[in-house]
């Protein structure tokens, strides 16, 4: 059952035949051999000999999504070409929906603000009432002043 190709059986010699594999198994993680304590390396693969293995492998990953690409939009060049009118009708449809969505929330959101400005906290509006009754009595003796400003003027033109 056990693989023994090589005749040697797994006593730490060559795998397969490029040289002794057991040197690179004790290098220390963070010499550039493998991944530092627990975390992965990076990408390799570009410093593999076989360049255009790697190359050919990376066409191969993005050949199907390009492709797929490709069939999307010659899909929607044939939906434009045979639907465009409606194609385009639906859309506004939806979109003028949306768009009335948006109004009503907007409206909706405006009553609500309002709603809750007139139902501030009955101490926010005590606040208030005393505010403008404290301005006016201040008022009250700047206004006196000004009476008696007027009424000393004329007593003063009289004479």
């Amino acid at each position: 059952m056990h693989d023994q190709s090589d005749g040697r059986g797994d006593h730490g010699g060559p795998r397969d035949g490029r040289g002794d594999d057991r040197a690179r198994e004790r290098e220390r993680p963070g010499d550039g051999g493998g991944p530092r304590e627990g975390r992965p390396g990076g990408d390799t693969r570009f410093l593999q000999l076989e360049m255009s293995q790697v190359m050919y492998a990376e066409a191969e990953a993005v050949a199907r999504p390009a492709f797929r690409e490709l069939l999307r939009e010659a899909a929607k060049d044939r939906l434009r070409e045979r639907f465009g009118e409606e194609i385009t009708a639906l859309a506004q449809l939806a979109v003028d929906e949306l768009l009335k969505d948006v109004q009503a929330s907007f409206e909706i959101e405006a009553q609500i603000q309002g709603y809750n400005e007139e139902r501030r906290p009955p101490r926010e509006r005590l606040r208030e009432v005393f505010a403008a009754r404290r301005a006016r009595d201040e008022s009250r003796p700047a206004q006196a002043e000004k009476r008696e400003r007027r009424t000393s003027g004329r007593a003063k033109r009289k004479r």
